[in-house]
Order: structure tokens, then C-alpha cells, then sequence
């Protein structure tokens, strides 16, 4: 079953993550059938389905922390390696794509002996070689533009939900990364706090970053995606501008789907 391919099923920049027939299994559980999608530099998409659907598994292979048996994928000009490509050692040119490749997840992951100031700066220390003074200058900066400059010497503990999670995306943005990747960001938060962390994903999309993105918010991928995708049982069926998806989606499926978790 190939993807219904809407006004706006290409991207409307080069292509950053280019991916070809790609397939990914867990065991006997086939996840992603021979999924083709392009991402353009510059471009929000976001990514809509059932829970299960394959969503997560589809933005953790491009950042490489799930393997993928088949197909082609490549981020950036470097093709990511396959599951048997990293069997044989391709392991070293994994690590130099996922230098460019931010991600951020539903747990925020920070390391909750240090502050939000360390938690940021100690990637670009032990990854990128920076001074441990630049890397807190620089983190500071990112801090303030999500705004919790302060709370730079708070500890996670001391952090709201929404707050942590600004962290998260500060401690990924000071890779300096190419792409960003959200899965689900805002899953985990009580309602009070999603809209912190919506609003610096909006100025991230307004300031032109790459963004692929995860998401149960539909206001949120209306009013930011350039495009959004509809996948449902590892298949993509549909992709499209907002207004194609939201008000004049092609497939019956993508029509049931959104009937259920519109009405929530």
C-alpha cells in the first residue's frame, strides 16, 4: 500500500532526512513497512497516529537508537547505517550523524545530581571538546531563550514538569543540531504546563529550525507544521499541509482517527 500522495507530499525545501523504503521489525512484529518520506531543511512536519502505530519507532531510527532492517535512510547527506551495517562495526559513522540530530522525549532524562546549568553544558564538554566556560556561557544563553536562565543552579528536582522538559530541549540545542526530533514532548505533563513547552517549540519553528515531531496536540500541528503525516500500522497513508490533513484528509482511516481524537 503506497502513500496517498496529497497537493504537498513533497517537501518544500532539499531534503535533510530522506528515507526509502524503510522497514523495521521488533522480532516477528513488523513496526515500519516500506515507509518513503522526505523532510525539508527548514521544515516543521509532524507526525499524527494511534499510539502503536509506528511513530516514535520511525523518529528514534533517524536519530539511530533503533536499527532498521531494510531500506535507506539518510540524514544530513550521511546515510544512516542498517541494523547489519552496525553489526560490522558502523558504529563510529553513527556517532558523527547523531552530532547533528537533537532529540527530545517524553521523559526528560536529565541527570538529576546536577544542576540545569550542568545539565546542559556537559554534552558540548565531553562530545565536542568545548572549554568547560564556554560551554556554560553558551548554556546560559539557551537557558534564557527558553526562558529559565533563573533557574540555571536549580537541580531537576526543584523543576516543574514543563520546566525539566525546557531543559531537555536547551540541553539538546546546545549540540547545535542540524534537526531536531520531539517524541511526544508533552505526554508526560499535567495540562497546566504543555503550553511552556509548546511555546518554545513554536519560536523554534519560527527561527527556521529543522523539526520532526510527535505529537497528540493537533491544535499545535495545525497552527506550526508545514506538513503533517498520518501513519497507522507502520504504513504512511497519507501526508499533507494541515488543511489537507485536519479538513480534507483523503483516506477514511485518517478520517476515523481524527473524528476520535478531535472530540477529546
Amino acid at each position: 500500500m503506497s502513500a496517498i500522495q496529497n497537493l504537498s507530499a513533497t517537501p518544500p525545501h532539499e531534503a535533510i532526512v530522506s528515507i526509502t523504503r524503510l522497514n523495521k521489525s521488533f522480532g516477528a512484529f513488523h513496526v515500519l513497512k516500506d515507509v518513503d518520506l522526505d523532510v525539508g531543511r527548514g521544515e516543521v512536519l509532524v507526525i499524527i497516529g494511534a499510539s502503536g502505530s509506528g511513530k516514535s519507532t520511525l523518529i528514534r531510527c533517524v536519530n539511530g537508537l533503533e536499527m532498521y532492517q531494510s531500506g535507506r535512510l539518510t540524514v544530513d547527506g550521511f546515510q544512516m547505517p542498517t541494523q547489519a551495517d552496525r553489526e560490522i562495526g558502523g558504529e563510529k559513522e553513527l556517532a558523527r550523524i547523531r552530532r547533528g540530530v537533537g532529540m527530545v522525549f517524553q521523559q526528560f532524562n536529565l541527570f538529576p545530581h546536577m544542576s540545569a546549568l550542568d545539565n546542559v553544558a556537559i554534552a558540548p564538554v565531553r562530545v565536542r571538546g568545548r572549554t568547560r566556560e564556554e560551554a556554560r556561557a553558551s548554556a546560559l544563553r539557551l537557558l534564557e531563550r527558553v526562558g529559565l536562565r533563573d533557574h540555571a543552579d536549580k537541580f531537576p528536582g526543584q523543576l516543574s514538569g514543563g520546566q525539566q522538559q525546557r531543559v531537555a530541549i536547551a540541553r539538546s540545542l546546545a549540540m547545535e543540531p542540524h534537526i531536531m526530533l520531539f517524541d511526544e514532548p508533552t505526554s508526560a505533563l499535567d495540562p497546566e504546563m504543555v503550553g511552556e513547552v509548546l511555546d518554545v517549540m513554536r519560536e523554534l519553528a519560527g527561527e527556521g529550525m529543522t523539526m520532526m515531531i510527535v505529537t497528540h496536540e493537533m491544535g499545535f500541528a495545525r497552527e506550526v507544521a508545514d506538513r503533517v503525516v498520518y501513519i497507522d500500522h507502520g504504513r504512511i497513508l497519507e501526508i499533507g499541509t494541515p488543511a489537507e490533513i485536519f479538513d480534507r484528509p483523503s483516506h477514511e482511516r485518517t478520517r476515523t482517527f481524527l473524528s476520535r481524537v478531535l472530540r477529546h
